[in-house]
C-alpha cells in the first residue's frame, strides 16, 4: 500500500514537509499537539485541491486550535500568543478525532532555539 508509512520515534518539520499531499496516492502527514498522523484516508481533504491542504505536511496545532486555515483571508494572521484554554480544548478535540480516524506514526520533534 503506497499510502502507508513506517512509524518513527520522531519527525522533524522538514521531514513532514515531504508528505504534503502533492503525491495524491502517497502518505500525507500532519502534526497536531506533538503527534504525527498519516491522514491519507482523508486525502480528499488534505491533497492540493482539498479544503485543508494548508495543514498537510506541517504542524497544524495552532490552525486546529484556532479553527482556522493560514491561507483564510477572513481571519487575521496568527499573533503567536499562547493558546487560550478554549483553544487548547479545541486542539484536544481535534487530536481525539484524529486518533479515531488516522494512524499515529510518531511524535513531532520541535526545533530547539
Amino acid at each position: 500500500m503506497r499510502a502507508s508509512i513506517e512509524p518513527k520515534d520522531s519527525w522533524t518539520a522538514a521531514e513532514l514537509a515531504a508528505y504534503d499531499g502533492t503525491d495524491y496516492d502517497g502518505p500525507i502527514l500532519l502534526g497536531a499537539d506533538g503527534l504525527v498522523f498519516n491522514v491519507w484516508k482523508g486525502r480528499h481533504f488534505y491533497a492540493p485541491d482539498g479544503p485543508y491542504h494548508a495543514m498537510a505536511g506541517k504542524d497544524a496545532s495552532r490552525q486546529l486550535a484556532k479553527n482556522r486555515l493560514d491561507d483564510d483571508e477572513d481571519y487575521p494572521e496568527d499573533d503567536g500568543k499562547p493558546l487560550t484554554l478554549a483553544e487548547e480544548a479545541a486542539l484536544q478535540a481535534w487530536v481525539f478525532s484524529f486518533k479515531t480516524k488516522y494512524d499515529v506514526v510518531g511524535k513531532l520533534e520541535y526545533a530547539k532555539d
